[in-house]
């Protein structure tokens, strides 16, 4: 017995079965801040010994992070900790001019983007898709090469390129209560947005190479042509009035009109009826706005 109490004291106090920060291997870190992973994972500033680490209780704690989908944690001796983290996987940046947030395909505010937006503010990007951002060197920056596992530096290199290869949506509608991290946004709101993220110049037939989208309390949801100078007001969207189920014809009158007049178009309003598509307004050779004109609906 004597020795057994020996044996349990040299493993219980030994400082070789104590984890500090140096012993905690991440993988799968991308969008998670690691300063507020590690922050998740108790008493790890105070060196536990690896006996009072239980990898469900770092699987819960992590598992309250917003970026975290899932987590896997494995405790191995003499005093090593492997964490493994399934983040969400970001399909947009949402962005309201004062924060910005990566959204998932639930169509929640996971992780902060504020950095991403104010980058694409100030670079003017060749876009393949409506706000499709380009990195600083203007090539477009690979979303499926990041997770991978490898070290936390390569990973947030690789998470900070993917997000800023992400579209974004300007939303500057004002609301009663802005959304907040861990929020979502609201079911019609994700249906409308994934449909318009998802229209580039090809499918429009377009030459525009800059393409971006917003939404305003006038107008509604509005995708901007930058370096043409047109835009097409796909308006609000309501379960009634105007579903999200109308955005696929409302792009396909948008490619007729495009094809007829593109390098003329100034404003294009995709009010759908039986025979038209809405109204449209030109500019003239001096570049002056002509008067509405019906956009007939073709085929």
């Amino acid at each position: 017995m004597v020795t057994v109490t020996a044996l349990l004291f040299w493993l219980l106090t030994d400082d070789t079965f104590q984890v500090t920060e140096a012993n905690v291997t991440f993988m799968g870190l991308q969008h998670a801040d690691e300063a507020e992973v590690r922050a998740h994972l108790s008493d790890l500033e105070r060196a536990p010994n690896v006996f009072r680490m239980r990898a469900s209780d770092i699987v819960r704690d992590l598992s309250q992070l917003t970026e975290v989908d899932a987590a896997y944690a494995s405790v191995t001796l003499p005093a090593s900790v492997t964490v493994e983290l399934d983040e969400r996987e970001p399909l947009f940046i949402w962005s309201n001019g004062e924060v910005s947030w990566l959204v998932d395909a639930d169509g929640m505010l996971f992780s902060p983007a504020d950095d991403v937006v104010a980058l694409a503010d100030d670079v003017v990007a060749v876009a393949d898709g409506a706000g499709n951002a380009a990195d600083g060197a203007g090539n477009a920056a690979d979303p499926g090469s990041a997770g991978d596992g490898a070290p936390s530096e390569a990973a947030s290199d690789r998470g900070s390129a993917a997000r800023a290869a992400l579209p974004i949506v300007k939303d500057a509608r004002i609301v009663p209560v802005p959304p907040t991290e861990g929020s979502y946004l609201s079911a019609m709101d994700l249906a409308v947005m994934r449909q318009l993220l998802a229209v580039t110049p090809e499918l429009l037939g377009s030459k525009s190479r800059d393409l971006r989208l917003s939404v305003d309390q006038n107008d509604g949801y509005v995708l901007e042509s930058r370096d043409l100078g047109w835009d097409a007001v796909f308006g609000p969207y309501t379960p009634s009035l105007q579903p999200a189920t109308v955005v696929p014809s409302q792009v396909q009158c948008l490619r007729w009109t495009l094809a007829a007049r593109e390098p003329r178009l100034d404003r294009v309003r995709l009010a759908l009826s039986d025979d038209y598509c809405g109204t449209f307004t030109e500019r003239d050779k001096k570049g002056t706005k002509q008067a509405p004109k019906q956009a007939p609906k073709q085929g």
